[in-house]
C-alpha cells in the first residue's frame, strides 16, 4: 500500500498531497479550489529535478466528476478529509501498483 503526503492547502491556489506508490512512484495530487468545491483536479508525477507529467485531469464540474466524486464520498462524514475531492482521490490511488494503474482507476471511475 502507497503512502499519502500530509495535505497542503493554499488559500489562492488550491491543496495538494503527495502520493508515494509501492513502485516508488511519486505523485502530486492537486485539487485547485480545495475544499469541497468543484474545479479541476490534476494528478501528476514528479521528478527529483522538476518535470514531470499530468497523468490525469479531471474536471470535478462535468456530470462524470461529479459522480466519481460522489461514488468516491459516500458514507464519509463531512468534516473527514476522505469527504474532499483531494482526500477521496488520493485514498482511491495509493493502493495503486503503478502509474498505468493510477490512469486505468481513474478512468474507470469516470466510466462510471
Amino acid at each position: 500500500m502507497g503512502k499519502v503526503g500530509r495535505f497542503i492547502t493554499d488559500p489562492k491556489a488550491g491543496a495538494y498531497c503527495q502520493v508515494t506508490l509501492d513502485s516508488g512512484d511519486k505523485l502530486v495530487v492537486n485539487h485547485a479550489r480545495g475544499g469541497f468545491k468543484g474545479g479541476p483536479l490534476t494528478i501528476e508525477t514528479t521528478k527529483w529535478w522538476g518535470g514531470g507529467q499530468r497523468i490525469v485531469s479531471i474536471d470535478l464540474d462535468s456530470a462524470a466528476g461529479k459522480a466519481a466524486l460522489a461514488k468516491l464520498t459516500a458514507g464519509h462524514p463531512a468534516e473527514s478529509a476522505l469527504a474532499t475531492p483531494l482526500g477521496a482521490f488520493a485514498e482511491v490511488i495509493k493502493d495503486c501498483a503503478s502509474v498505468d494503474d493510477v490512469k486505468a482507476k481513474c478512468e474507470a471511475l469516470l466510466r462510471g
